[in-house]
């Protein structure tokens, strides 16, 4: 990246423009969110390191329990719940994995939409229209997973095993891509119920 020449800022349209020619209120307004930018920048590091360093004295903790009672936990640790002696503090980690649906999914897919032509032969197409809807994607042509896999939940008997074959298959496509953890703080209200304390800034 090129210097900017001293008494010149760069435009957005990457033209230098000598400070003489810039408005004041422009100046001001470029100072304060430069600063502003700065002091974000430096706020997100801390949180960053507060993150690391709670999860390491959580981790720490675990592992001298599993000490205690004998056990290797290995792997990453996550989905639990720690709390204050009187219960009115928590902390909370968990697991998120991200996951996407395989090509096995066209398959299904086709096994569902022979399953519903069966039922419905006219009669109600309500059902094919809410299947339609949870196979449709999003604007980048992406399927949501959550949806698909909502169709296992159904309680559905089907004598021809279609369905259930289709469900199967569902879950064989499903791979787990990668994982996060994630760190929550709670402190009990006055009601006796858990609010999270918001480390988001959008949210103060």
């Amino acid at each position: 990246m090129n210097a900017i020449p001293e008494g010149f800022l760069k435009d957005g349209k990457g033209n230098l423009v000598a400070l003489a020619n810039v408005k004041q209120t422009d100046l001001i307004k470029d100072e304060f969110v430069k600063k502003a930018i700065e002091l974000a920048e430096k706020q997100q590091q801390a949180l960053a390191d507060f993150k690391h360093q709670q999860m390491e004295e959580a981790d720490d903790f675990l592992e001298l329990l599993a000490q205690e009672h004998g056990v290797n936990l290995g792997g990453k640790k996550g989905n639990l719940t720690l709390r204050s002696f009187d219960h009115s503090l928590s902390v909370k980690i968990q697991i998120q994995e991200r996951i996407e649906l395989g090509p096995e999914l066209q398959i299904a897919k086709e096994m569902i939409d022979k399953c519903i032509s069966e039922w419905t032969e006219g009669g109600n197409q309500n059902i094919k229209a809410i299947v339609n809807k949870v196979f449709s994607t999003d604007k980048q042509g992406t399927i949501n997973p959550q949806r698909i896999l909502s169709l296992r939940k159904l309680e559905i008997q089907d004598e021809t095993g279609k369905w259930q074959k289709a469900m199967d298959i569902i879950a064989e496509s499903v791979n787990t891509i990668d994982s996060c953890r994630f760190i929550r703080f709670y402190k009990r209200d006055e009601q006796g119920a858990d609010q999270a304390i918001s480390l988001d800034i959008a949210k103060l």
